[in-house]
């Protein structure tokens, strides 16, 4: 073998070399993206004012969260996830107090913890009312625990 064909063999191999490496790097980048982005969306609508009764909230178990509806301020929304290790808590009327299964967490009224592990309170959301008269809810829109939209 001569020396012109050892380096255009040589060339060639090694292009093919490169190319199949960025082929595999490219491959395995693809591979650590998902293909499908599986979160739920945050701005969701729950109902016309006329399906939440007064008195105790209302859970939603799909989009886990407890509907307020009070005659004099209004209506709010209220996280049903501990802000421990995300259980759904249980509301209970009997103490008016949100009551986590997982490792006895206990929040009141207005989500403040009162004792337990919890770090921090649950989280509150805005709600409006959409164009079609239904109360829509906003997860990326947290607000204080004295937030009430009043319809």
């Amino acid at each position: 073998m001569n020396r012109r064909s050892f380096l255009t063999w040589g060339t060639a191999g090694f292009a093919t070399l490169c190319s199949a490496v960025g082929v595999s790097f490219g491959a395995v980048l693809r591979f650590m993206v998902p293909s499908v982005f599986y979160e739920p969306p945050q701005l969701f609508k729950i109902g016309t004012p006329a399906d939440f009764p007064f008195g105790p909230p209302t859970f939603m178990a799909n989009e886990k969260i407890y509907v307020f509806r009070d005659q004099n301020k209004g209506f709010a929304v209220a996280s049903a996830v501990c802000t421990h290790l995300g259980c759904t808590v249980a509301f209970f009327p009997s103490d008016d107090r949100f009551h986590c299964p997982c490792h006895g967490s206990v929040f009141g009224a207005g989500g403040n913890v009162i004792h337990g592990p919890a770090p921090k309170p649950l989280n509150w959301y805005e709600v409006s009312l959409a164009r079609d008269g239904q109360l829509q809810v906003n997860k990326d829109k947290p607000v204080p625990s004295s937030y009430r939209l009043m319809v």
